[in-house]
């Protein structure tokens, strides 16, 4: 009988809880270049996409950028930022470029779900991350508490509906054996019954996120006080104490 060990036992127990100690702290590893290489290969292979070309770092997570032509991909990450998310291991890290290369197979796709197409696509991502995870029986926690964190944007829906839709993928798939293909068609499945049951909440995000950019604060005005006219009281006010100040270190001397 094998030995029973308790470390192991406790990592697999936590392997799907989203949050900061889990993430943060727990089950580390070094993600070396050789080891990105391999999972984008990977990744790129499942799906049956060509290998994107890696260009540096980027000033968000992860982000792909695609051609006009079919294949054409550029594929940046920044691995400091994604560990300090938690993005610290090899499954959390193969999760984030799933859910990149999951824009690459999706991009010519249009779901016409909601008012705003780009969080349609980023949820479509998470999905597929979420499938990919419980096919492939990788842990899922760091990878949704780094989702759960971010604040909705113009381009990305709240966090915690990212963290939901992660976490409905790899409910679904459940045992499940599925190619790349198949996977995609299930994210097309999914999707419209996911919005419909949190419309709700994406069509609140969306107005409130509107109403932040029209009545976001606005950079004060900065003026020079030489530049004021001499009727100016603040003027006065400076030019009076500054004199006063000169005057009294003046004194001192």
């Amino acid at each position: 009988m094998p030995e029973y060990n308790n470390a192991q036992w406790m990592k697999y127990m936590r392997r799907h809880e989203a949050n900061v100690f889990n993430a943060i702290f727990y089950d580390k590893e070094e993600v070396t270049e050789d080891n990105i290489q391999r999972i984008i290969a990977d990744v790129a292979s499942f799906f049956s996409l060509p290998v994107p070309e890696i260009n540096g770092k980027c000033e968000s997570f992860a982000e792909v950028l695609l051609g006009d032509k079919a294949g054409e991909c550029e594929l940046s990450y920044n691995l400091e930022m994604l560990r300090t998310a938690g993005i610290n291991n090899k499954d959390a890290f193969t999760l984030c470029i799933v859910h990149e290369m999951a824009h690459q197979a999706l991009h010519r796709y249009q779901f016409m779900l909601f008012c705003s197409e780009r969080w349609m696509q980023e949820l479509a991502a998470d999905l597929t991350a979420g499938l990919y995870a419980e096919r492939h029986h990788l842990a899922t926690g760091k990878f949704k508490y780094a989702l759960s964190t971010q604040k909705y944007s113009i381009t990305h829906p709240d966090g915690k509906i990212r963290e939901n839709i992660v976490e409905c993928g790899r409910h679904y798939l459940e045992q499940q054996i599925v190619n790349g293909t198949k996977m995609m068609n299930m994210v097309l499945q999914i999707m419209p019954t996911f919005v419909f049951t949190h419309k709700k909440k994406l069509k609140t995000d969306w107005y409130q996120l509107l109403d932040e950019l029209e009545y976001s604060p606005q950079e004060p005005v900065r003026y020079r006080i030489e530049d004021l006219p001499d009727s100016n009281l603040i003027k006065q006010a400076v030019l009076k104490y500054k004199l006063s100040k000169a005057q009294e270190d003046e004194n001192h001397r």
